[in-house]
C-alpha cells in the first residue's frame, strides 16, 4: 500500500456493516483473582506514528500488576470443510464456487477456520482459551469477505486493569488484495467476548486511524469511542466520510471529515457506477474537530491537506520539544495543535513562514514531512512553536 512517508529528524520516537455481533460463548475459563488496579501509565500517545497496511499478530506478554502473563495467538484454516456464501459484488470470480455459474449465482467458496487466543498465567497455567470462527465476523466484515478470507493471527492492542479488558485487532479480508477490515475485539479475563466491532476499512477511503485502548479504558476502534461505562461516542457522521481519527493524547483526539456522499450513476453501456458529490453547503465549514473521550468538542477548524492512497492519510509530525502536532496542507501550510492545550489550534500559512537559509540556528529543531509529491523540512524554535522556517527538498536524481 502506498503510504505517506513520515520521517523526522527531531529527537523523538520519532460499505458500512452493523457494528456488533452476538458474542460467542466461552470455550473454557478459569477463575482469576481480580488484580489490584494499576496506576495509569504516562501519556505516550503520538498520533504521528503511523502503521499503515497489514499488521501481523504474534505471541506476546503483558503485566497485571507485577505479574507477567503470556498470550498465545494462533490462526488456522481447515481445508476439509468448505464454506459457501453469496457475494454482494466485492469478491470476484477468482473465488467462485463454480466459475460456470458465478455470473448468475454469485456464489464464492472458502474454507472453515478461525483464531485461537490463549492466556497463560505467570506459572504457565491456562487462564482461558477463546476460539473464534469465521461466522463470528460475518456481521462486521461481510459474510462473503469472511468466507474467502485466510484467518490471520490477532494482534494484541492492550490491557486495561480496572475493567479487566484485553483488546485485539483481527484482520479479515480478501486474500492477495488491498480489501480488508481491521476488526476490533475485546475480551474479559474470563475469556468471554465483550465486543466485536467493524473497525477500520481498507481498500479505499478508510480512515487514517489505529485502534487504541486508552488508560481510562476507552477503546478507539476507528468508528467510535467505546467508553468503559458502556456509553459510545459515535465518530461517523451522515453525508460525510471519516478521513482520520488521530489520538492526540490519552484524553483527546482529532477527527477529520470529507463532506458529501456517493451517488449511483448509469453509464452509456447500462453499467452502474458511483460518483462523489460534494456537500456544497459545508464547503467552507469546519471539518476537523478536537474532542475529548466524552465527545465534547474543544476546538474546530478547516483542514484540506489529506489525500487518499487506498485509504486516507494525513501528513503530520509530532515534535516533543514544542509538545505540538504539525498537520501539513501542502498547498497552504501547517496547522499546529498543542498536545497540552486541546483548545489551542493555530493555522500557520506558508506566507507567514520564512524560507530557510543556512545556517540552522542553534535553538531550532528540524523536522521533515514527506508526502507522495513533496518533501518539506521545517525549522522551529521550541520557545515559539508557531514561528517556523521551511524549505522544499528537491528529489535527488
Amino acid at each position: 500500500m502506498g503510504a505517506v512517508g513520515l520521517t523526522a529528524l527531531v529527537a523523538c520516537e520519532a460499505r458500512r456493516q452493523p457494528e456488533h455481533t452476538t458474542p460467542p460463548a466461552a470455550d473454557s475459563a478459569a477463575t482469576v483473582a481480580a488484580p489490584a488496579p494499576a496506576a495509569p501509565p504516562p501519556d505516550t500517545v503520538d498520533a504521528s506514528r503511523t502503521e499503515h497496511g497489514y499488521q501481523p499478530g504474534h505471541d506476546t506478554t503483558f503485566y497485571i500488576g507485577q505479574q507477567r502473563y503470556r498470550l498465545l495467538l494462533r490462526a488456522e484454516t481447515d481445508s476439509t470443510k468448505p464454506l459457501v456464501a453469496v457475494t454482494e459484488g466485492i469478491v470476484g470470480p477468482y473465488y467462485a464456487d463454480d466459475t460456470t455459474t458465478f455470473a448468475r449465482t454469485h456464489r464464492v467458496r472458502g474454507y472453515a477456520g478461525g483464531q485461537t487466543i490463549t492466556l497463560l498465567d505467570p506459572a504457565g497455567r491456562q487462564v482461558f482459551r477463546r476460539q473464534l470462527r469465521k461466522a463470528d465476523f460475518y456481521q462486521v466484515a461481510g459474510q462473503d469477505i469472511a468466507t474467502v478470507s485466510n484467518p490471520e493471527r490477532p494482534l494484541f492492542v492492550g490491557y486495561h486493569a480496572p475493567s479487566q479488558t484485553l483488546a485485539f485487532t483481527v484482520v479479515v479480508g480478501i486474500p492477495d488484495s488491498d480489501v480488508w477490515r481491521t476488526c476490533v475485539l475485546t475480551l474479559g479475563l474470563d475469556g468471554r467476548v465483550r465486543s466485536l466491532s467493524a473497525g477500520r476499512w481498507s481498500g479505499g477511503e478508510g480512515p487514517d486511524c489505529q485502534a487504541k485502548l486508552l488508560a481510562d479504558g476507552t477503546l478507539l476502534d476507528c468508528e467510535a469511542l467505546r467508553r468503559p461505562d458502556g456509553r459510545t461516542v459515535q465518530l461517523l457522521k451522515p453525508q460525510a466520510t471519516l478521513v482520520a481519527a488521530l489520538l492526540l493524547s490519552d484524553s483527546t483526539l482529532c477527527t477529520i471529515y470529507r463532506y458529501g456522499q456517493y451517488r449511483e450513476i448509469v453509464n452509456a453501456d447500462s453499467t452502474r457506477d458511483y460518483e462523489w458529490v460534494v456537500d456544497r453547503r459545508r464547503r467552507n465549514a469546519p471539518n476537523a474537530f478536537v474532542l475529548n473521550t466524552r465527545g465534547q468538542v474543544r476546538q474546530q477548524f478547516r483542514y484540506a491537506g489529506y489525500f487518499d492512497v487506498l485509504g486516507y492519510l494525513v501528513p503530520r509530525r509530532y515534535v516533543w520539544q514544542t509538545h505540538s502536532y504539525y498537520l501539513l496542507d501542502e498547498e497552504r501550510g501547517l496547522h499546529v495543535l498543542d498536545k497540552h492545550n486541546p483548545a489551542s489550534v493555530a493555522a500557520v500559512p506558508f506566507q507567514q513562514m520564512q524560507r530557510f537559509r543556512q545556517p540552522q540556528r542553534p535553538e531550532e529543531v528540524r523536522f521533515v514531512i514527506t508526502t507522495e509529491t513533496a518533501t518539506l523540512a521545517f525549522y522551529v524554535d521550541p520557545a515559539q512553536p508557531t514561528r517556523l522556517r521551511y524549505q522544499r527538498i528537491e528529489p535527488r536524481n
